[in-house]
């Protein structure tokens, strides 16, 4: 068979998408762009009253119904862009077999080709967008489609182990579940919407208990659904994730890139990873936003009602107008005078800059896990590094009756449940610091290095960081939280099975943050071996844990002695 390299075959896909009929003037309603092997992408271009072409363009692609973003084309078309937004393969109005995300590199490439190839173009695209239209453009990108100048990904979750489907090995069950039941049967942009917010107030826990777990995609969603029934086949590192394991291939991207997110948004760790991948490739137009605010790209200073200061209101579309202004209809020679990375601390509500993240003058500090001096049931976190020997705090985990999730609770507003079921439970150990004597500014990434042993073959650590009141009431810190699956524990791609009772070193990264913990407040972190419904449960055998039915209860110890001194390990900012 003759072979073909690489550059030849990106020629013949070029000359196929230029070779396409082309007007001098772009016309507003629906175009169908054809893909490389003949599929057809119905696309719906909004073109700029004033002016004349060529045109630069900004394109939006979606699985969600490109009409129900039909805001952002009159928006972004007003400022002089044909916009062009469109449903990905297989949805809505376009052709084609919906697989999520395995064709949204090489689609997108096509997409940007073809727009920047028409005679009403400037030859210059940029895209924009936020969840699954956020990761799809990373998709795109690491492709280098030649016309593709920049990128604006706000809220993209880092694919496929750091955010969704997985998560430090573990498969993200809620999220699973609850999107694709929205994805398969939410017929209109209403009823989309709908389903969305049903899904975040209602508690899932008994809806999403049943094993084997692969079968809920015919309980919940109402049939079976091959690519979630893929996700739970196919594990973390074999060939079928390499479409949208993108982060590592970030490094070659040259392209600007401005990454917005918030810290309660639950792709925030997405931003976090992108920035440091661009950034450590050499890419040096990369910004980082980080705000107050949940999935989306509001900037608002209310968050569920809560006013997180004034400082907090930015209107996010105006800043990316700017940044397509200059990367789209200028030369470029400099880039914005804009600092690279702006965070916002949340309790003194006031807005950091720098050039990198972890920001310039960031320590890490270790909280070490200490024993109750007084026999209270909850541990402490300590400043001081431990000095005994053979110290260590002990719970059981029942897969039957699995530990909750924090973040689940907050969402739908039952902390004060989750608390006396955390209290009264038997299945989390707690540690607490001393009331701080001043304020204390966590600004960065979060870790948990945990010393741990399991009676099982296989297991779930996970960590949550909050804050107390002076009055004892929850203070939320930010989705600070994380989980690892112990048989990946060394490797996704080669997983390795725990031998009992022997005590291992685990990193659970936490997420990140920027807050101010005032004095007199304390510091709050959970260690369990469940966060569910959130997470699959681990059923502590060995097996596959989403398509089995047995379990065991695991017996854990984690160590808190001199020689495995267990930590948060916290990003400190001196006050200034």
């Amino acid at each position: 068979m003759m072979q073909v390299s690489k550059s030849v075959l990106t020629l013949a896909i070029l000359s196929t998408i230029t070779c396409q009929p082309s007007t001098s003037q772009p016309v507003d309603g629906t175009v169908f762009i054809p893909m490389r092997d003949g599929v057809r992408l119905a696309t719906d271009l909004y073109v700029p009253e004033a002016g004349e072409p060529p045109y630069p363009v900004i394109l939006i692609r979606t699985p969600y119904n490109k009409s129900w973003l039909a805001g952002y084309g009159q928006y972004y078309s007003r400022s002089g862009y044909v916009v062009a937004i469109q449903d990905v393969r297989g949805r809505w109005a376009s052709e084609g077999h919906w697989e999520p995300f395995l064709h949204e590199g090489y689609d997108g490439f096509d997409t940007i080709e073809w727009l920047g190839t028409r005679e009403w173009s400037t030859g210059k695209v940029g895209m924009v967008g936020g969840s699954y239209s956020g990761t799809i453009q990373f998709a795109a990108a690491v492709q280098k489609p030649p016309h593709l100048v920049t990128i604006v990904p706000n809220v993209a979750p880092a694919m496929p182990y750091h955010n969704i489907p997985r998560e430090g090995g573990a498969l993200a069950l809620g999220w699973a579940v609850r999107w694709t039941d929205i994805m398969e049967n939410a017929r209109t942009g209403r009823e989309l919407q709908a389903k969305l917010e049903r899904s975040i107030v209602e508690d899932w826990s008994e809806p999403l208990a049943g094993l084997p777990v692969i079968e809920l995609d015919r309980t919940v969603v109402g049939h079976e659904v091959s690519y979630f029934r893929d996700w739970i086949h196919h594990r973390p590192g074999d060939d079928y994730w390499e479409p949208v394991s993108y982060l590592s291939a970030l490094e070659e991207v040259e392209i600007p890139v401005f990454l917005q997110s918030g810290w309660f948004d639950p792709g925030t760790r997405g931003a976090r990873l992108a920035f440091r991948r661009l950034v450590r490739g050499g890419n040096p137009h990369v910004r980082l936003v980080l705000g107050p605010w949940a999935h989306g790209d509001r900037g608002t200073r209310y968050l569920n009602g809560v006013d997180m200061g004034a400082a907090a209101e930015r209107d996010l579309m105006a800043e990316y107008r700017r940044w397509f202004d200059f990367w789209l209809t200028t030369d470029a020679r400099d880039a914005p005078n804009a600092p690279g990375v702006e965070l916002y601390v949340m309790g003194s509500n006031h807005w950091l800059s720098g050039v990198r993240y972890p920001l310039e003058g960031t320590s890490f500090r270790p909280l070490y896990l200490a024993g109750s001096p007084g026999g209270d049931a909850h541990g402490r976190l300590e400043w001081d590094e431990p000095v005994g020997l053979d110290a260590f705090d002990t719970f059981t985990y029942d897969p039957g009756e699995p530990t909750p999730s924090f973040h689940a609770a907050l969402k739908r507003g039952t902390l004060d449940e989750y608390r006396a079921r955390v209290d009264t439970g038997s299945d989390v150990l707690v540690y607490e610091s001393e009331p701080l004597d001043a304020p204390l500014d966590i600004v960065g990434p979060i870790e948990a290095r945990l010393y741990a042993s399991s009676s099982a073959k296989d297991t779930d650590w996970t960590a949550t960081l909050y804050g107390l009141t002076s009055t004892g009431d929850v203070r939320v810190l930010g989705l600070t939280f994380g989980i690892t699956r112990a048989r990946y524990r060394d490797s996704l791609a080669t997983p390795s099975l725990l031998e009992p009772g022997t005590v291992y070193p685990f990193v659970i990264d936490l997420g990140h943050t920027a807050v101010t913990v005032q004095a007199g407040e304390r510091l709050r972190l959970e260690i369990a071996s469940a966060a569910f419904p959130e997470f699959s449960r681990n059923l502590n055998t060995g097996g596959h844990n989403e398509l089995e039915t047995d379990w065991v209860p695991a017996h854990q110890r984690v160590y808190r002695d001199s020689g495995r001194a267990s930590q948060l390990l916290l990003p400190i900012i001196e006050r200034r």
